[in-house]
């Protein structure tokens, strides 16, 4: 049995950048102000709203409006100023980290080119652009009534709003992933996170001007520190005169920090004993490129021995999938699952006939192409 077509993350048109230069063309095309931006600080996640996010398998949708009430009664002893409307409350509890329905987008470029490059330098980042509603409708007095996504703009009951240029959507079946029509993604090289930031500070974009507060001063002072102890790019100068790098050049090669192998961002490396071969069963998996920089992966568990199998066969995916954990009915002694993604991740699989557990570190994967291991 496998995974049908449609239950995977939509395709929409990308366009990788890895330089500043690159970047600011793809942005020059969208600043006529009928677009929309949002950053997401890892190219692989699509546009699903937090509360439609399970997490580890749990899913909080059914405790959606529990939770919310319940930062409606604990919240008003902190807040300067009422929120006038359940959209404001709404806006509020998602700026603040409650899971809800909605989905966070700027107008500016550079704001969401600010959240997706801070967080995590492990993964590549990306900023989704969609084209902008010609004008913001009366969507009625009940948040959870709309009957189709819709963006609103918000009263402004928190500073940060403003100095974020934000706004939302909404999204009335908060599990399926938003692709509307004119979607584009733009996926910002890792490599170029930490030399994006230090431009952007330059432009006045960060922490201290988008959380006008002590806690956004205190980060882009922290943030400074650490612009200033950044390593400059070696010198290019020539080679020796026997024809070996300069010395500036061999400095830089030696004094380089070795890279981990180990990905702290993907969450199932090491959790399922790290064999792809492990009691007579084997996880092995096929990948081709459908599209650039978009994959499908056939992950297939099988028996190396005279044993069948029989059971059900769980396989774990990376958290960003929209259900990460898939439990798959053999087929003809095989237990297959198709999957699509941006990159290359861990997969754990745990057999219910007897338990055993395999793991496959799909960047190690020979015979997947070069830039899906890379990402």
């Amino acid at each position: 049995m496998s995974i049908k077509a449609e239950d995977a993350i939509p395709i929409w048109p990308r366009v990788r950048v890895e330089n500043w230069s690159d970047l600011q063309k793809e942005i020059e095309i969208h600043l006529d102000g009928t677009w929309l931006f949002r950053g997401v600080t890892s190219a692989r996640y699509g546009l699903v709203p937090t509360i439609g996010r399970a997490r580890g398998g749990t899913s909080f949708l059914p405790q959606e409006q529990e939770i919310f009430a319940q930062f409606r009664r604990e919240s008003i002893p902190m807040l300067s100023s009422r929120p006038v409307d359940m959209w404001e409350w709404l806006a509020l509890a998602q700026h603040y980290g409650i899971p809800t329905r909605l989905l966070d987008w700027s107008e500016s470029p550079y704001v969401s080119l600010f959240f997706a490059i801070w967080g995590n330098d492990d993964e590549d980042a990306g900023i989704y652009i969609a084209p902008r509603p010609l004008e913001a409708r009366d969507l009625g007095a009940d948040p959870f009534a709309v009957k189709e996504v819709a963006f609103f703009y918000p009263g402004y009951v928190t500073p940060r709003l403003v100095s974020q240029r934000g706004l939302f959507t909404i999204h009335p079946d908060p599990e399926a992933t938003y692709r509307p029509p004119g979607i584009t993604q733009i996926i910002i090289d890792k490599a170029t996170k930490m030399d994006f930031r230090r431009k952007l500070d330059t432009l006045g974009f960060h922490h201290a001007s988008i959380f006008p507060d002590l806690d956004g001063l205190s980060r882009r002072l922290v943030a400074l520190q650490g612009f200033r102890l950044m390593p400059r790019p070696p010198f290019q100068g020539p080679p020796g005169g026997d024809g070996t790098p300069s010395r500036v050049q061999r400095v830089s090669t030696e004094t380089e920090i070795p890279k981990t192998k180990i990905n702290p961002r993907d969450p199932q490396k090491g959790q399922w004993g790290l064999l792809p071969r492990r009691n007579g069963w084997a996880l092995t998996a096929k990948v081709r490129e459908i599209e650039q920089d978009w994959y499908q992966t056939n992950l297939l568990l099988t028996s190396e021995t005279e044993k069948k199998l029989t059971g059900k066969v769980v396989f774990y995916l990376h958290d960003s999938f929209k259900n990460p954990i898939r439990k798959i009915s053999p087929k003809d002694g095989k237990a297959e699952l198709k999957t699509w993604s941006y990159g290359a991740f861990t997969v754990g699989a745990m057999i219910e006939q007897d338990g055993t557990t395999l793991e496959l570190d799909l960047a190690e994967l020979e015979g997947a192409p070069k830039r899906f291991r890379e990402q």
